[in-house]
C-alpha cells in the first residue's frame, strides 16, 4: 500500500518568537495525487544571499518541510518545520569554504502558490530569519556536534495562498525502521531538490533522481583526507547529486520482490537529508550547494544525514520548549490555566539548562506572564516581563558566533 503524507498548504513568512504566535495548523487528508507529485510538493527552493569580491553572490539549495504531530491542540493538529543543511544558512568563508562563514541574516524561501501572480509566475519568495536582532540563532542545530550538517526551524503559514505538503514524522526511517523493514544495500532510493541551471521560470520544478543504496551507517565516515580524525555519521547512496541538491529529502522506497519477502504496493520513508557527494580526487568531501557555478568530478556516491537527526533536533530542548511554548499559548487561549502554566514551566526549565539568554528564552516568559496577569499574579508576571526585557535588550550581535 502507498504510504500518503499529510497535506498542508502554506506561505512561508517571516519567522516570529513573539507570543502571538499561536494558531497551530490542521493536517488535511491528503488527495490521491501520485506519490512522486507528493513528494516533490514537499521541496522549497533556499536562497542566501551574501557579498564577495565587492559582488553580491548567492547560496542556492534545496529545503523541505516536516510536520510533527501536536494533539493536546486539537485533532489532527501538527506542528511544522522547515528542513535543510547547516550550511545552507550560513556564507561561505573568505576562502569559498562552505558552512565556514557567518550565518545569514535570513534566507529566501521560494514556495509554489494556489493562484498566480499578476506576471503569470506561480510562486512566492519570503525571508525567514535566519539570526534575530538581538543575536539569536532562530533553527535548531546540534551544538554537540559540528559535523552534524542539519539545521531545523519551526516556520508561520498561510494555509490560503500557498500550495504545498509536509512529511509527518510518521514516515521518518528511523533505525528501528530500518531494522524492522529489513532494509539493506538492495533497496532503492531517491531525491527531489533543486535543479540550480533551471529552478523553473513559472513555478519551482524540482528534479527526481533515483540509485540504490550503497552501505547504511554502521560507523562514522572521514570527512576529508588531510583530517581523517573529523567523520561524520551518513548514509551511503549510489545516487548522483549536484550543486544545489544540498537539503533535499531522500527517500526509501521499498516494495516488490525483497529478500525476505514479496511485497504487494510500495512504501516510502524519509531515509534523511542529502549532504552532498563524494569527489573523485579531492580531499574535500562534501559540498553541493550552488556556489559560482562550482563543480567537482563525482564519484556518483552521495552523503545521507540520517532522519533519525531530525528527530533529535526537533525533540531536543529547544525543540521541546518550543512545543510546549506554543502549547501553553493554545491551552491560554482555551482557558485551561492549569495546563497552561505547566507547559511554560516546562518550556521555562528546558530552557534554563540549554539556552537561558536567548529570545527563546524571552518568548517563554512572556507568555508566562500572560498567564500570570490573567490569574492576577502581578508581581510574578512583572518579574518574567523584566527577565525578558532584559534578555531581549542584552544584544550581541555576532553572525559567526550566534546565541542558540
Amino acid at each position: 500500500m502507498l504510504r500518503r503524507f499529510t497535506q498542508i498548504t502554506l506561505l512561508v513568512a517571516v519567522q516570529t518568537w513573539s507570543v502571538a504566535q499561536t494558531t497551530p495548523t490542521k493536517s488535511v487528508s491528503p488527495t490521491q495525487e501520485p506519490i512522486l507529485d507528493q513528494i516533490k510538493q514537499c521541496v522549497v527552493f533556499i536562497t542566501g544571499t551574501y557579498t564577495a569580491g565587492g559582488s553580491a553572490r548567492q547560496l542556492m539549495g534545496t529545503g523541505f518541510l516536516v510536520s510533527s504531530p501536536e494533539p493536546r491542540m486539537g485533532v489532527d493538529r501538527i506542528l511544522l518545520y522547515l528542513v535543510t543543511n547547516k550550511h545552507m544558512i550560513r556564507e561561505p568563508d573568505a576562502s569559498g569554504k562552505l558552512g565556514a562563514g557567518p550565518y545569514f541574516s535570513t534566507v529566501d524561501v521560494r514556495i509554489n502558490l494556489k493562484q498566480a501572480n499578476p506576471d503569470g509566475t506561480q510562486y512566492g519568495t519570503s525571508p525567514v530569519i535566519v539570526v534575530t536582532d538581538a543575536g539569536d540563532l532562530t533553527w535548531f542545530v546540534d551544538n554537540s556536534d559540528d559535523t552534524v550538517d542539519l539545521a531545523v526551524t519551526p516556520i508561520t503559514i498561510d494555509e490560503a495562498k500557498a500550495q504545498f505538503k509536509n512529511i509527518p514524522v510518521s514516515l521518518f526511517a528511523t533505525e528501528q525502521v530500518l531494522i524492522d523493514r529489513h532494509i539493506n544495500e538492495n533497496d532503492e532510493v531517491l531525491f527531489t531538490g533543486l535543479f540550480a541551471w533551471n529552478p523553473g521560470a513559472k513555478r519551482n520544478y524540482p528534479i527526481v533522481r533515483h540509485g540504490k543504496l550503497a552501505r547504511l551507517f554502521q560507523e562514522r565516515i572521514p570527512l576529508d583526507r588531510a583530517n581523517p580524525g573529523k567523520t561524520v555519521a551518513v548514509h551511503l547512496a549510489d545516487v548522483m547529486s549536484f550543486g544545489g541538491n544540498s537539503g533535499s529529502p531522500v527517500f526509501l522506497r521499498i516494495g516488490g520482490i525483497r529478500d525476505d519477502a514479496s511485497v504487494a504496493g510500495y512504501s516510502y520513508f524519509l531515509l534523511g537529508v542529502m549532504q552532498g557527494f563524494f569527489p573523485e580526487g579531492l580531499d574535500v568531501t562534501v559540498d553541493v550547494a550552488e556556489k559560482h557555478g562550482v563543480a567537482a568530478q563525482n564519484s556518483g556516491i552521495a552523503a545521507v544525514i540520517p532522519a533519525d537527526k531530525i528527530s533529535s533536533l526537533i525533540e531536543g530542548p529547544r525543540g521541546k520548549a518550543y512545543r510546549e511554548r506554543i502549547v501553553g499559548l493554545k491551552l491560554l487561549q482555551d482557558g485551561d490555566l492549569k495546563q497552561a502554566e505547566k507547559c511554560f514551566q516546562d518550556a521555562i526549565g528546558l530552557l534554563d539548562t540549554s539556552a537561558p539568554q536567548t529570545s527563546d528564552m524571552a518568548a517563554a516568559l512572556q507568555g508566562y506572564a500572560l498567564l500570570l496577569r490573567k490569574t492576577n499574579r502581578t508581581v510574578e508576571a512583572e518579574g518574567a516581563e523584566k527577565r525578558a526585557a532584559k534578555i531581549l535588550g542584552n544584544k550581541s550581535v555576532d553572525r559567526l558566533n550566534p546565541r542558540m
